[in-house]
């Protein structure tokens, strides 16, 4: 009976997770970690060496630290425990402060995009429903007359837009056309007599709904609607019609309602329009890209109504690679929070000497992938920006920054909301709570996966793209690898294009297949959505790879090892939750697809040494950690008699 006692403790003895010491170490330093076996150790790197190599923006840190320095003041500070009018006072607040700083300019939206994504990624991080409010103001409404309208409009509007005289609003989605804006019901019909265009709502389903700023603050909307001339059709065009006078009462002609309670940003006055032979000037046509003339006689230099339609919504991409941009800051955030408690928090284990939950291997599994995978898309999303705020955009930056700010936009969002998830899992009770802010980040940024285009229609565009190019005899298809040297980058690489490769020769094979037999182009795309969709997501996760693996190249010998662990992982992860795929269509052998499955697990004991140390390397300011478990000392935070005044 002893010898079976003590053959069961010996079992349960090498069931339990390794030892950590030093566990209650402050947040720049990682425990030390004792393991049964001998594992490979990335060498320790600089932290702040990859912080500025993960921001690869240089030029911009007094620009970043200035703003950072602003958010310092306690109008910004986290609050909570606010019902939805006060977060709308509290936001509205805010708005007029940022604006009135000057250190945002709608002026320097063409001139210096690159500052203002990085300032408005700054402002998400201290308050989303800011960063919402004032991007539909500036990025939107802003935007457009930017960028649609000509002179006149810019001297009319600019100077008003960016002192908060004339707040906007962007009127593109109505209660039954939201993706499909072309499907618009809102109409505009010109009147020679008067010069003037009559907007209307010809019915309830083109009420224009979920609109920033309308339902409080927005005197201004851009709104889309169909463009009559004399019973002739021209297509969507965008107008700037008032919603409100100055002195904040209904404009004539205008109804407006709140849409009232929603999941998230309750600092945002969504609200609802409709016009009701609402009349404006002929100069109010945003007419860059079509005129009318006033004896009613239409000009353009783009004739078809589908491409005039394209340049109108291209200058309008900036707002995905923002909302890419901020939910990789979501990520990173959240990850920052979760892993620091793993470290410090005990459960279980022998007597007194309760072990940190990141020692599990459930916790790993969970939260390191996540780790690798924000740590790739890095780098996608800093080419995004790149190409974006190119000065000089050649035709082919202008399509690459609208296929991959679609197919960014729609990954990286996903991954924000399944990393927001998991890590709320992992954080336990803790993670429910609004201080520790996964909470708030998760109802405040859940729209990202349906505003600026729902994520499946955007990876629609990813693949169709792709289609084009492979009939037109442009795209390279890419053989299977059966290699077995899974952490070798170039076998990495090629896996992913072969999935991609295979993905897209499978659909056009089916479509062309639907064709030949009298299916219609519309049906036949509609019958293989599913594998569009894995196109378009394959494509993201290809790129996402090679980007990475061109940074590892160019970072410094410090910083290779524990890139190339998170690259690692990174592909082991995503093969793994593609391994059916990858098996059934003969793009691994089994034997390497089970060797890369095994991977993951020990990529897992590899990050456990360093994880903490990649976190506190994001590039996340520390101001913005306002979490008490992501503290030192989490205990402390909630000792008795502490009060935190949210």
């Amino acid at each position: 009976m002893e010898q079976n006692y003590d053959r069961i403790k010996s079992i349960i003895a090498h069931l339990l997770p390794l030892e950590i010491s030093n566990t209650n170490a402050s947040v720049d330093a990682a425990p030390a970690i004792t393991a049964e076996k001998p594992r490979a150790q990335i060498p320790k790197w600089n932290k702040d060496e990859l912080r500025d190599y993960l921001e690869s923006n240089p030029s911009y840190k007094q620009v970043k630290q200035n703003l950072q320095n602003f958010l310092k003041d306690p109008i910004f500070a986290p609050k909570y425990n606010m019902n939805c009018e006060q977060w709308r006072e509290v936001t509205l607040q805010r708005s007029i402060k940022v604006i009135n700083s000057g250190l945002i300019s709608l002026a320097e939206f063409n001139r210096d995009p690159m500052k203002y994504l990085l300032s408005m990624e700054l402002l998400n991080l201290s308050d989303p429903s800011l960063s919402v409010k004032l991007g539909v103001h500036f990025s939107l409404f802003g935007n457009a007359v930017l960028n649609l309208g000509t002179e006149k409009h810019h001297l009319k509007y600019i100077k008003d837009i960016d002192t908060w005289k004339l707040p906007g609003c962007f009127g593109m989605t109505e209660l039954g056309h939201g993706s499909n804006v072309q499907g618009v019901e809102t109409t505009a019909t010109y009147d020679k007599d008067t010069q003037e265009f009559i907007i209307n709502t010809p019915s309830d389903s083109a009420q224009k709904f979920w609109i920033g700023n309308a339902a409080l603050h927005g005197q201004a909307c851009a709104v889309f609607a169909q463009l009559y001339i004399g019973g002739v059709h021209y297509g969507v065009h965008v107008f700037v019609v008032p919603i409100r006078n100055a002195d904040g009462s209904t404009a004539t002609n205008v109804r407006i309602m709140d849409n009232g309670y929603k999941l998230g940003l309750q600092g945002v006055d969504n609200g609802r329009l409709w016009f009701d032979n609402k009349r404006i000037p002929r100069d109010n046509l945003l007419n860059k890209f079509g005129d009318v003339m006033p004896d009613g006689s239409y000009v353009t230099s783009i004739p078809s109504k589908n491409k005039r339609f394209g340049s109108m919504v291209a200058p309008l991409v900036g707002g995905r690679v923002l909302i890419a941009s901020s939910a990789l800051n979501a990520a990173k955030l959240s990850l920052i929070i979760a892993i620091r408690y793993a470290y410090a928090r005990r459960q279980f284990g022998s007597k007194g000497n309760e072990i940190p939950i990141i020692q599990y291997l459930t916790h790993q599994r969970r939260l390191f992938p996540l780790i690798a995978a924000t740590v790739a898309l890095n780098f996608p999303v800093l080419q995004l920006k790149q190409i974006y705020c190119e000065p000089n955009k050649t035709p082919q930056n202008v399509k690459d920054v609208h296929i991959w700010a679609s197919g960014l936009k729609a990954v990286v969002s996903w991954h924000k909301t399944h990393t927001l998830q998991q890590v709320r899992e992992c954080c336990g009770g803790q993670g429910f709570s609004a201080f520790n802010q996964i909470a708030t980040l998760k109802s405040d940024l859940e729209i990202d996966m349906t505003y600026e285009g729902d994520n499946h229609v955007l990876l629609q565009q990813v693949a169709k793209n792709l289609l084009v190019e492979l009939q037109k005899g442009r795209y390279t298809v890419t053989l299977p690898n059966h290699g077995v040297k899974i952490q070798n980058s170039d076998f990495q690489i090629q896996c992913f294009k072969w999935r991609e490769s295979h993905l897209v020769q499978t659909l056009s094979s089916k479509i062309m297949s639907a064709l030949d037999v009298g299916v219609g182009l519309e049906h036949s795309w509609n019958d293989n959505l599913d594998v569009i969709t894995a196109l378009g997501k394959a494509y993201i996760e290809r790129i996402t790879l090679e980007y990475f693996q061109a940074a590892i190249k160019k970072a410094s010998a410090n910083l290779q090892p524990v890139l190339e662990l998170c690259r690692n992982l990174y592909f082991s992860s995503r093969v793994e939750n593609d391994l059916g795929f990858f098996l059934c269509n003969d793009g691994l052998t089994h034997e390497t697809g089970l060797k890369i499955q095994e991977s993951v697990n020990k990529l897992c004991g590899d990050m456990l040494p360093v994880a903490l140390d990649i976190v506190n390397s994001f590039d996340i300011p520390e101001q913005f950690v306002h979490a008490p478990i992501a503290k030192p000392d989490y205990i402390q935070e909630f000792r008795y008699g502490l009060e935190r005044n949210y």
